[in-house]
């Protein structure tokens, strides 16, 4: 049994399976500095010099004692730094971003979210980079003076396991394939953890609505093409679209602090769903979670609300949680305010580029044609090609949803940029080919 022994009703705090906490409200990410932190463990390396401007100096030392012209290296300062463009010549190179941005630790822990999906797997055996003979010079000095040996890094040490294990999977094989594209990895890697973070959030959120069933599988999140017209009439769209994933990401912040209010002083916080596995058929936990609703009830002041004796301990889990969720429904408008602002952060920080406003069809998800693309050659990978069915099954594993009207519009986008081959009219016999 995951739960404690002596369950106690404390103040809620979020520490795991999610990256946002009530006061990241009004910050802004740093998309450059996730991406530094999450490439320093893809590649398990660390920085050892301070700052850009001491790889520059370094850069600089190396390069005119090779340079028959002193005077060449402000040409050569101006090409790759004075433009930042030193940052595009491999991956390796985005360590920097993560030593620029001054408020750092929520743009941390979005980068730590990324890494609990990876698990500890890492990427050793990346494909190299075609590089000029500058960009060599300046590739050796990063990995030969500016980076840490790798035994002297901090070992990170992984308190969670994945929330969504089969969304980490996807995030493995989907990385893995990217590291083998190292140029293709190097422009889109931002666009990649952009969309696995909305992803991510939106598969959580209606899993933690499923807690009770069991591991998290997959579960409908439609979007459209941002090019589409969204109407009142697609019902998988209206159902399954936006005010569902708003509707279920109110219930992260209750959900997940509860979770960890029941295991306190666990060495682990298990994921809610194997809290629930491991207290199934397991009658004592059902009067401890009773006693526990009925003092958190006090605790909370929550004098509208019933509690009852719950006849198990599923039963008795899910009265509590709907607690976690009524403690912010009090009437008292600050405290009413916690969850909805956080939801809302979350919505603007994770999910936003993924949200239109469509009118009197209100809110809706899109996906613009970039991040289609970079969808559709994860999911092909390694292979040339695939069956438009097998392709939509990969959106549908990863979290993604279109129904057939947007599938048509899809196919149609395939046709115009020419990795579509099409046997016959029907789905088995098109063909989508990778852009990379």
């Amino acid at each position: 049994m995951n739960l404690s022994t002596k369950l106690e009703v404390s103040k809620n705090r979020l520490n795991t399976f999610f990256p946002l906490r009530t006061k990241d409200e009004r910050k802004e990410l740093d998309w450059d500095s996730i991406l530094g932190n999450v490439i320093s463990e893809v590649y398990r390396k660390q920085l050892a010099v301070e700052n850009l401007a001491d790889f520059q100096a370094l850069c600089e030392q190396e390069l005119k004692q090779r340079l028959d012209d002193d005077a060449f290296w402000p040409v050569l300062n101006a090409m790759y730094f004075d433009s930042s463009d030193v940052l595009k010549i491999a991956p390796e190179f985005l360590l920097f971003r993560s030593e620029e941005a001054e408020d750092n630790k929520h743009n941390q822990r979005i980068g730590d979210m990324f890494v609990n999906l990876l698990g500890g797997k890492t990427l050793l055996n990346l494909s190299p980079m075609r590089l000029n003979f500058v960009e060599q010079i300046l590739f050796d000095v990063l990995g030969n003076k500016a980076l840490k040996p790798e035994a002297k890094m901090k070992k990170r040490v992984f308190k969670e396991q994945p929330y969504l294990p089969f969304l980490a999977q996807c995030f493995k094989d989907d990385l893995a394939f990217l590291g083998s594209k190292p140029r293709y990895l190097l422009d889109s890697f931002q666009d990649f953890l952009r969309l696995y973070g909305f992803l991510y959030t939106s598969q959580l959120a209606h899993n933690l609505v499923n807690w009770s069933e069991g591991e998290p599988k997959p579960c409908p999140n439609y979007l459209i093409l941002d090019t589409e017209k969204a109407s009142a009439e697609r019902k998988q769209l209206k159902e399954s679209g936006y005010q569902q994933l708003y509707n279920h990401v109110l219930r992260i912040f209750p959900y997940l602090t509860m979770a960890e209010m029941l295991q306190a002083g666990r060495e682990e916080v298990r994921p809610l769903w194997l809290l629930a596995d491991s207290i199934r058929n397991f009658d004592p936990a059902t009067a401890l979670l009773d006693d526990f609703a009925q003092n958190f009830k006090e605790e909370r002041q929550l004098i509208k609300v019933q509690v009852k004796t719950q006849p198990d301990s599923i039963s008795a889990l899910r009265q509590v949680l709907q607690l976690s969720r009524d403690q912010f429904k009090t009437g008292n408008k600050d405290k009413d305010d916690i969850n909805s602002n956080f939801a809302k952060a979350t919505i603007k920080h994770l999910c936003a580029d993924f949200i239109q406003q469509r009118g009197a069809a209100g809110s809706v998800l899109v996906m613009n044609q970039d991040y289609l693309l970079l969808l559709t050659n994860l999911v092909i990978g390694s292979n040339e090609s695939l069956r438009l069915n097998e392709l939509i099954k990969g959106f549908n594993q990863r979290g993604v949803f279109f129904d057939k009207q947007s599938q048509a519009e899809i196919v149609q986008f395939y046709e115009r940029i020419g990795n579509v081959e099409r046997m016959s009219d029907s789905g088995d016999a098109v063909y989508v080919r990778k852009t990379v």
